[in-house]
């Protein structure tokens, strides 16, 4: 599996959780959407992605750390990203861990992580990946805030 697909399952995962939770602003000013807005924040989407090329490629070296932009770090140890406060912007603030199994068939993409300051909330990801599709599809599910999202209906979406 190259480097290139295992950033692009990750991504994908964390940019439904990331870009897709919105902010508390807008919450209040419009009603609950029926899933994640995959068109918001894309300078934050950008920084992400970046970030984790830079996470998946520390899986092949033996692991280590990348800084986030606004603070923070995610370390990389074996095949589990764990967030230690990382900041993609200085606003939204990451905690938790994310591992990946990347022998299983479909991968897999597994854990919780925290966001706060511009965002609060509590993501908890239960993801497959098969890579072996062109396009890889996506199932499982991510719980955002106590709403279950089914995964392959948000690829659907974002590919729209």
């Amino acid at each position: 599996m190259s480097l290139k697909m295992i950033t692009r399952s990750l991504a994908l995962g964390l940019a439904v959780v990331i870009i897709g939770c919105g902010d508390d602003a807008k919450k209040e000013e419009e009603p609950a959407p029926t899933a994640p807005d995959l068109t918001a924040n894309a300078v934050l989407l950008e920084e992400m992605e970046q970030a984790l090329t830079k996470s998946v490629a520390l899986i092949f070296t033996g692991g280590g750390a990348v800084q986030g932009a606004g603070g923070g770090q995610v370390l990389v140890e074996g095949t589990s990203f764990i967030f230690q406060d990382y900041s993609p912007d200085g606003e939204l603030i990451i905690g938790g861990q994310l591992d990946m199994e990347l022998l299983a068939s479909p991968v897999t993409l597994k854990g919780t992580i925290q966001l706060s300051g511009s965002m609060e909330f509590e993501v908890v990801v239960d993801m497959t990946i098969d890579v072996t599709q062109d396009p890889f599809t996506y199932g499982g599910t991510l719980t955002v805030d106590e709403e279950v999202f089914d995964v392959t209906e948000l690829q659907e979406e974002a590919n729209s």
